[in-house]
């Protein structure tokens, strides 16, 4: 069961080079990106060691039935509530962008609001499927494109059009006081642990989590290269020019694989699996969150028949996507993109510590 935990961190971590977390931090290269860069990896690590050690403890149980353990009912309806739009905005901006890129690189004369309600419609009727299912999904979809994008890395950092005297000039200013815009972009990487406030309900009693250490070490490892090999194929100036950099640096890799020559249509298909399968979950996750409001809720891992309100909901999450394109453009949602990882960073230390408090005073009880 320890694989299904690395998996949706595999999947956030991989995903972050859709959501501008590249962008941002290359904005902010001289200016403290690089000392934010070891101040995330140093707050995602003690994140990721303080909740699995609290979900350690409640085997079983999902974020909802933990905190209804200990505190009122209202309030923690007004917390999934906002959890939900979190989960809900975190999946968005994602799937947005893609369509956006679809649009860019694939086929311009097409309508992207027609691409995103493509996107969208898979992802709902997917994310309306049980918990049990939702995680063999992406079981599958990391099983398949995982190592494509680790190839496609790894061809990246051996690439001999790499600068290492770019990378090294940057990296001399890790001396450059830390932002906090870069903070919660570098530990976005580690975010996938949080996706266990749903998926603890999966884990057997008795379970433990092993090999922790993995966690900090691909994580580390995944946002150094984000960071860092833009800069080495594009240059300190010329890598700040671009939006969706990594897209760009997958254009500059060249295979001599038979058909595969150019790695931006690889590499965009890859992505495009992997967006479906983030927005799957995170929707799914939004989902369970608010239908744990309901008095008459009752979690289930894997229901027999799909209940009405899930259609109902992942609908209305659909359409505020589509309705999210049509009010913004790719300035606007990078602004807003900038802002959430800041909320997101603060949510997250709020309920880890939360969390970890109730798991401290159970064993007490106990």
């Amino acid at each position: 069961m320890n694989r299904y935990v690395f998996y949706n961190f595999m999947l956030v971590s991989f995903i972050n080079l859709m959501l501008y977390v590249p962008h941002i931090l290359i904005q902010y290269r001289y200016t403290g990106a690089v000392s934010s860069i070891v101040i995330g990896i140093l707050i995602g690590t003690i994140l990721v060691y303080l909740y699995t050690s609290a979900m350690a403890r409640f085997p079983g149980k999902g974020l909802p039935e933990i905190l209804k353990l200990y505190n009122p009912k209202w309030l923690v309806s007004i917390m999934m509530f906002f959890l939900a739009i979190m989960w809900w905005f975190a999946t968005t901006v994602v799937v947005v962008a893609y369509a956006v890129l679809i649009n860019r690189f694939f086929n311009p004369d097409a309508n992207t609001i027609v691409i995103l309600i493509m996107l969208v419609l898979a992802c709902g009727y997917a994310a309306t499927r049980s918990t049990l299912s939702v995680m063999f999904v992406v079981e599958i979809g990391l099983i398949i494109n995982a190592p494509i994008i680790l190839f496609v890395l790894f061809k990246a950092v051996r690439s001999t059009q790499l600068s290492w005297d770019a990378i090294h000039i940057v990296a001399n200013y890790v001396t450059a006081m830390p932002t906090l815009s870069c903070i919660a972009a570098a530990s976005f990487i580690f975010t996938g642990y949080i996706n266990l406030s749903l998926f603890n309900r999966l884990l057997p009693p008795n379970f433990r989590f092993k090999f922790r250490f993995i966690y900090p070490l691909f994580g580390a490892m995944i946002l150094l290269i984000t960071f860092f090999v833009p800069i080495g194929f594009h240059g300190t100036e010329g890598v700040a020019q671009y939006i969706y950099v990594w897209s760009l640096t997958a254009d500059s890799l060249l295979m001599q694989y038979g058909f595969i020559e150019r790695v931006l249509f690889l590499f965009l298909i890859v992505y495009l699996n992997l967006t479906l399968v983030y927005t799957m979950s995170g929707w799914h996750q939004a989902m369970e969150f608010v239908k744990s409001s309901f008095p008459s809720y009752k979690p289930e891992i894997d229901s027999p028949q799909t209940p009405v309100s899930n259609y109902v909901i992942v609908g209305i999450f659909a359409l505020l996507s589509v309705l999210y394109l049509v009010m913004t453009n790719e300035k606007i949602n990078m602004q807003i993109t900038s802002y959430w990882l800041i909320v997101r960073l603060f949510v997250e230390i709020g309920t880890v510590i939360w969390v970890f408090v109730l798991s401290r005073k159970g064993a007490k009880a106990a």
